[in-house]
């Protein structure tokens, strides 16, 4: 089993959408656990990942360069039972574990429920933005007021990534979907949801090149 350390870094502020409000309050919310600590999951990350894969083929298929991602290989075949020999975890924020750890700690004390909320602690890593949609005149359409709680830019998530094996094709398609995973979330026409992703060594934490020949045959 060889393991690697996935690493997002936001550009911009992002949406990663739960698919839920908050009642009256916000239209658009993110992931978050039950201490307030926002993390993305592992599903939209692998999702991300396989469609940033697809489009660097694309762009060889078109460069006419002779290599192509192993795709299926890496992610699976969707529809299929049989598992994919990537496995990828949820990404949370540096030191996860402990954090949440010291936070369920001081939620359950009586003693810090004034300076302490599961509130409190997602405001630390997000903000709310409000947008109205503007009619032909100028002035904003009626109704159209929509409330979203977005993650702060310079936010770094972390994850796992685990293949059966050093296979070097798998190992350059994730380099390579990683290289070219640049937006994430919705609203990216907006401006947000930009992204530096990038794939790091479990033990030794530098990051994984693209191979000296994957790099000749693109240079070439």
């Amino acid at each position: 089993m060889k393991e690697y350390t996935l690493k997002v870094k936001l550009v911009s502020p992002a949406l990663t959408a739960s698919g839920e409000g908050l009642g009256a309050i916000i239209d658009t919310d993110i992931v978050f656990d039950e201490t307030g600590l926002p993390y993305i999951p592992a599903k939209r990350i692998k999702g991300c990942l396989r469609d940033s894969a697809r489009e660097v083929q694309e762009m060889f298929e078109k460069s006419e360069i002779n290599y192509l991602p192993c795709i299926e290989k890496t992610f699976g075949v969707v529809g299929t039972k049989t598992s994919a020999l990537v496995y990828i975890s949820n990404l949370y924020i540096e030191n996860y574990a402990k954090n949440k750890e010291w936070l369920n700690y001081f939620l359950k004390s009586n003693a810090y429920k004034a300076v302490l909320s599961k509130d409190r602690i997602l405001e630390t890593f997000t903000h709310i933005r409000r947008q109205t949609a503007i009619g032909e005149k100028g002035v904003a359409r009626e109704h159209s007021l929509r409330t979203a709680r977005v993650i702060n830019k310079g936010t770094c998530f972390f994850g796992d990534i685990k293949t059966a094996d050093k296979d070097d094709e798998i190992i350059n398609t994730i380099a390579l979907a990683c290289l070219n995973f640049r937006h994430m979330g919705t609203m990216r026409n907006r401006g947000f949801g930009e992204i530096k992703c990038s794939l790091h060594d479990k033990k030794t934490g530098t990051e994984i090149p693209i191979t000296d020949k994957l790099e000749g045959l693109c240079i070439n």
